[in-house]
């Protein structure tokens, strides 16, 4: 039998990650982004427990990988030493509204597709071309010179070392007021699911930063994030024969498989597809804007808002906070229009 080379492990990784979120996301009904409607509906942040409980699970787990240089920040890209402030600022804004005209972030659109959801097929069919068209395609060489505009170098390590002194407790009090919002409301299957999945951010960080300091063949260490993998899974669909698997396709593939698995079992599982044509421009300007936004913003409400923030990175506070209230203003829009 032929030994496994590292990129085959990173690619198993990537597959039972994937299986493993999809069951638990499709169980638990995890979804930022209704937890940000309901707050601007005045139902409180009952819905928001599980990206809490994620945040509380995965940033503690995170921050101790850093500081016991398991992880390192050079290897993150949550960390460069320069960014163009609009651009990001841009991107974030434009896949907070996104992600409440298509009701569902990436992740999320994964998940809902596994379950028959045609609406959210064609979502993710749009939102994986713009976003691949923007890192690698027909909009990367405008968005690199565009990203050179505007720079700001902001600390290339964790805003918690920035104060060496204080970390550890900082980190504590960061895990403990995370907690109490989090668990305020009781156990809520939503909230177990965030645990789980924050549990899988920090597990993935590990493992490939282990398997990835290989000697002969090193690989930056990755975790979870939905925005370029879906360009790349789809690229790599169209192009397998020339192309070897990666941890985000197998990653995407995963979700699939799991979120399927979940729905039949849970005997959820039922076609739908959009009302109107109405829906139909709404979801496919949604996608637009998420597939370029996440790319701008480097990264998702998933890729940012938990994996870059338990990181620290001072990038993904920023981007976390303008697409949570990008995601606020608009939903209120939207209700302002019903």
């Amino acid at each position: 039998m032929e030994e496994l080379t590292v990129r085959d492990w990173f690619v198993l990784v990537g597959l039972i990650t994937g299986i493993l979120y999809g069951v638990i996301a499709q169980a638990s009904v995890f979804c930022i982004r209704r937890g940000i409607a309901d707050f601007a509906e005045g139902k409180g942040l009952a819905s928001a427990t599980g990206w809490l409980g994620a945040i509380f699970i995965a940033l503690p787990l995170t921050q101790w990988m850093l500081s016991e240089r398991i992880l390192d920040e050079s290897q993150m890209v949550y960390f460069p030493e320069s960014l163009s402030w609009w651009t990001t600022a841009l991107g974030a804004a434009a896949f907070g509204v996104g992600m409440m005209l298509t009701r569902g972030c990436p992740a999320r659109l994964v998940v809902l597709s596994a379950t028959g959801n045609l609406r959210a097929w064609f979502g993710l069919l749009v939102l994986g071309i713009s976003a691949y068209a923007t890192f690698k395609g027909l909009l990367a060489e405008s968005r690199v010179h565009l990203q050179q505009m505007g720079t700001w170098d902001l600390p290339t390590e964790s805003i918690f070392a920035l104060f060496p002194e204080f970390d550890r407790p900082l980190v504590g009090i960061g895990t403990v007021v995370t907690g109490f919002f989090a668990l305020r409301h009781g156990l809520s299957r939503s909230l177990i699911g965030g645990l789980l999945i924050g549990t899988l951010v920090a597990g993935v960080w590990w493992a490939t930063a282990i398997l990835g300091s290989d000697d002969f063949d090193p690989i930056n260490p990755v975790s979870l994030s939905f925005v370029a993998p879906l360009g790349e899974t789809i690229t790599y669909v169209q192009l397998a024969s020339g192309l070897e698997p990666t941890f985000n396709v197998a990653l995407i593939g995963g979700v699939i498989l799991g979120a399927f698995i979940s729905s039949m079992i849970r005997q959820e599982f039922q076609w739908q597809t959009f009302e109107s044509a109405a829906d139909h421009v709404r979801y496919f300007l949604g996608a637009v804007l998420m597939g370029v936004g996440g790319i701008l913003a480097l990264g998702c409400s998933t890729g940012q808002a938990i994996t870059g923030v338990a990181t620290g990175s001072i990038w993904s506070l920023l981007v976390t906070i303008i697409i949570f209230t990008s995601g606020y203003l608009t939903h209120v829009r939207l209700l302002k229009n019903k």
